[in-house]
């Protein structure tokens, strides 16, 4: 199909194949030619587009997520209607969902699965924090990139926790979500907090390791049945093997009693790290605990309630009925033994008397299976790979891969629930083919400096926005309040108070008092074009805006750099704004790409903002695909988007070789 075949959605975004169908619509990758990126456009089906509470649904989720700036969550940058129709254009991440790794893998071990829920309960704690809940946790909105990025998307039934009812979206004490993965509060159809995304994430962890999820009953309305009622199996009889520390988490994730679970997804995911550390787990403290204590199981008696069968597939998002309610004969639960370690008589077979043979015999079978894996993952040719170094301190991985014979380059990049100084992304992937030059990129999180929060109430935004500023603090504007105590612009709360400790480079978020009728301009600096513009011209703000282009030497090309009137200040709903985003610095510096294939010299350079020239010329057969020079030398600099030529070398012609 050529370019001019392709439809192009809103006179920018140009579609250039279908890469996957939901429940509510088709989701294409397109390339934005305002920006020169890929992104994914989701398009509402047409006879959806007509139906208020899809479309609803639809502006819920790209408000939602437009929010939501984290490195585990799909960024959306834009919506609106095309035709007959609505868009929504979307972080585009080369890679799989969790349910096709699953289908193709069909589980993975429980350490590659905790690093896995990990990331998931990182995406969710920053969700949760800024006041959403997602409703539906599961592998199929789970994206796993190539580079191992994992990302939460679809967050088009998220809710947001001090939202009443979902205005006309549901029946008064239906259900939304996904009867395999919902919990039995979200399955009664109560009220919701983030306690219930950590059930579905438990659902989740069981799946990834048992190949299979707890519950599966005929039809989703039997699932659901099955969420409020029944205890699944331990994971243990699905995944002999599985170290109960593992089962624990899980289990403390799948209580029914919310009051059971982890309070937050913070603790869920520092459990999860120190399960992949090999540290002591909170949740397996409280089993043997309660072991110790010889503490009685408690079980929730369930209601029974009939429920009519339906056709639809329990894996689909769905709106049901209300599943009746669960009567709990008493006001706690404890978490069920049997399901973390199988039958009271398993308890005991998992922590079994050691003898002196032991140890050998499984140190061997470890042994044994760790030279099959690496036989199998190195092709059976005996070749090296690229260590997996994840979670380890950036010292020990460095030690690790220079031990192999890799050159290492280490990239700090502050991220938020990383520890210090560890590593949470590499490339190559471990696992991969060594890269013929054999350097890999580590990145970490680097140790940040810690202060002291002061107090901003009463100051205004600039005022404050100086302050914080000094301490290595950021200011972000999270709501706006009437207050005739305060003058117009004056910070009348403040998150974190003053006087606690923060790391620098956190974000301290205000509440500004403003006039009747006026609103705050909201810190949109750093944001995308097309995220900026979404929050801008949305409720309750209105703003006509200017768009203009600047060069910027420290904000990325296609972000925002400033606004006019300044960020805090207030103003009437519906002002004319501009909004200053960057075109980058103009110039970039060569990257070196000698010795490098042809195909990995491509990419580095086009990633670098520049394009690419190739020519042929014959080479001895060791330097065959490889580059063999290149003009502009590395480390020129030159202006975005000029021509490298690089010269790679091909098999020279029969008879010519010496």
């Amino acid at each position: 199909m050529s370019n001019s075949e392709q439809p192009i959605i809103n006179d920018r975004y140009q579609i250039e194949r279908r890469i996957g169908r939901g429940g509510m619509a088709d989701v294409f990758l397109a390339h934005d030619l305002l920006l020169d990126r890929d992104v994914a456009i989701k398009v509402l089906f047409p006879e959806h587009a007509i139906d208020p509470n899809f479309v609803e649904r639809f502006r819920r989720e790209a408000q939602s997520v437009a929010g939501l700036n984290h490195p585990n969550i799909v960024g959306v940058y834009d919506w609106g209607r095309s035709g007959n129709t609505y868009f929504m254009a979307m972080e585009y991440v080369r890679g799989r969902t969790l349910a096709e790794n699953l289908r193709r893998q069909e589980r993975f071990s429980p350490k590659v699965a905790a690093r896995l829920g990990a990331e998931i309960a990182n995406a969710l704690s920053f969700a949760h924090r800024n006041g959403v809940v997602h409703r539906d946790i599961k592998p199929a909105n789970i994206l796993v990139g190539d580079n191992g990025a994992v990302k939460v998307a679809d967050f088009g039934i998220a809710r947001a926790m001090d939202a009443g009812h979902d205005a006309g979206l549901t029946q008064d004490g239906s259900v939304m979500g996904t009867a395999t993965y919902f919990s039995p509060e979200q399955a009664k159809g109560e009220a919701l907090d983030p306690r219930s995304d950590l059930y579905s994430l438990g659902i989740v962890l069981y799946e990834m390791v048992a190949g299979r999820p707890p519950f599966s009953g005929s039809s989703a309305l039997a699932t659901a049945y099955m969420q409020v009622n029944d205890t699944p199996d331990p994971i243990t009889v699905h995944a002999p093997g599985t170290p109960p520390e593992f089962a624990a988490i899980v289990s403390k994730c799948m209580t029914k009693n919310a009051g059971l679970r982890y309070s937050n997804a913070d603790e869920l995911r520092d459990d999860l790290r120190r399960f992949v550390a090999g540290e002591p787990t909170r949740a397996w403290n409280e089993v043997l605990q309660r072991r110790g204590q010889g503490g009685a199981r408690t079980d929730v008696d369930a209601a029974t309630t009939v429920l009519p069968a339906v056709g639809a597939d329990p894996n689909s998002t769905l709106t049901l009925p209300p599943t009746g309610t669960m009567d709990a004969a008493s006001g706690t639960e404890m978490m069920p033994r049997s399901m973390v370690l199988g039958t009271d008589d398993d308890y005991e077979t998992e922590l079994p008397v050691r003898n002196p043979w032991t140890g050998a015999i499984v140190a061997g079978v470890l042994a044994l299976a760790a030279g099959l894996f690496l036989f199998v993952t190195a092709g059976g040719s005996g070749a090296d790979i690229v260590p997996d170094v994840l979670d380890r301190t950036i010292a020990e991985a460095t030690r690790i891969m220079e031990d192999e014979g890799f050159e290492v380059t280490a990239n700090p990049v502050a991220r938020e629930g990383v520890g210090d100084n560890i590593v949470y992304a590499q490339d190559p992937v471990g696992g991969s083919a060594p890269p013929t030059d054999r350097k890999v990129t580590l990145t970490y999180n680097p140790t940040a400096e810690v202060v002291t929060v002061p107090s901003i109430i009463g100051l205004t935004f600039d005022e404050a926005y100086d302050l914080l500023a000094d301490l290595g603090l950021t200011l972000t504007v999270s709501g706006t309040q009437t207050d005739s105590a305060l003058p117009q612009g004056s910070i009348i709360s403040q998150d974190p108070v003053s006087q606690q400790q923060l790391a620098k480079g956190s974000t301290v978020r205000v509440v500004i008092s403003v006039g009747a009728g006026q609103v705050v301009i909201p810190d949109v600096r750093g944001q995308t074009y097309a995220a900026a513009q979404t929050l801008l011209q949305a409720e309750p703000y209105r703003f006509v805006i200017e768009f203009r282009e600047e060069t910027s030497t420290s904000v990325p090309d296609g972000q925002v750099i400033r606004t006019d009137p300044l960020v805090g200040t207030p103003v009437a709903a519906g002002s004319p704004i501009t909004v200053w985003i960057s075109s980058g610095s103009g110039q970039v510096t060569v990257p070196d790409v000698v010795n490098r294939t042809e195909a990995a010299a491509r990419a580095t350079l086009v990633n670098a903002g520049l394009k690419v020239t190739v020519v042929l010329a014959p080479t001895t057969p060791d330097k065959v695909g490889l580059v063999l020079s290149q003009s502009p030398a590395a480390g020129t600099s030159v202006a975005r988007n000029s021509t490298v030529t690089i010269t790679v070398g091909q098999a020279a012609p029969p008879g010519t070789a010496d």
